[in-house]
């Protein structure tokens, strides 16, 4: 027969080694990582303010204006990414984490391949190249990235424009770029905006 104190002994081992072990693993093991996209526009500075030289949002026809968007993928795969960017004006329906402005015409967009946990660097180079005056609003024709534009959207006095841009990420199932990323059974729209006056 085992003496008793050689079975409490094991007991106590056994008891202190799930304990210990467990401690371990909880503490070693890393908690899952929520998937995400992350973005931003930012200045020829390089920060994510100061987008127009001086205090003023005010841009002059002729004017070139040189920002660029950084877009971080920690989505836990490949993403196939577009900005697309739009204007509008103070009345303009604004996009929002459900919903894309697609009532506000597109003034173009740029794709580009992203490896999960990079961030990738896009450039946006704009300039006012004429203004029209149209009805009491002031219309611009623009160059968005070596590519002529006439805008649809107009301006009271030229004042208050602001260019909307929105993450869509290409979605394999449907064959199509989509509004935001997908979070579990939704998707995430994270729209961004500038305001600027056209002189």
């Amino acid at each position: 027969m085992v003496p008793r104190r050689v079975i409490v002994f094991i007991l106590l081992s056994a008891s202190f080694s799930v304990v210990y072990s467990s401690i371990a693993y909880y503490t070693l093991s890393k908690p899952p990582a929520q998937e995400f996209m992350a973005w931003g526009v930012f200045s020829p500075g390089g920060s994510l303010s100061n987008y127009f030289s001086g205090s003023e949002a005010n841009v002059t026809v002729g004017k070139s204006l040189s920002w660029h968007f950084a877009v971080t993928n920690r989505m836990g795969s490949i993403q196939y990414v577009q900005i697309v960017y739009r204007l509008g004006n103070s009345t303009s329906a604004s996009p929002n984490a459900t919903v894309s402005g697609d009532a506000v015409p597109q003034l173009g967009n740029s794709s580009i391949f992203i490896p999960n946990a990079q961030t990738a660097l896009m450039n946006f180079t704009w300039s006012i190249a004429s203004r029209i005056s149209r009805g009491g609003l002031i219309f611009l024709n623009m160059a968005i990235n070596g590519k002529q534009v006439i805008t649809s959207v107009g301006a009271v006095g030229g004042q208050r424009f602001r260019f909307f841009f929105e993450l869509w990420i290409f979605d394999v199932a449907s064959n199509s770029f989509q509004y935001g990323y997908k979070v579990q059974n939704s998707r995430v729209g994270v729209p961004l905006q500038v305001w600027f006056n056209s002189l």
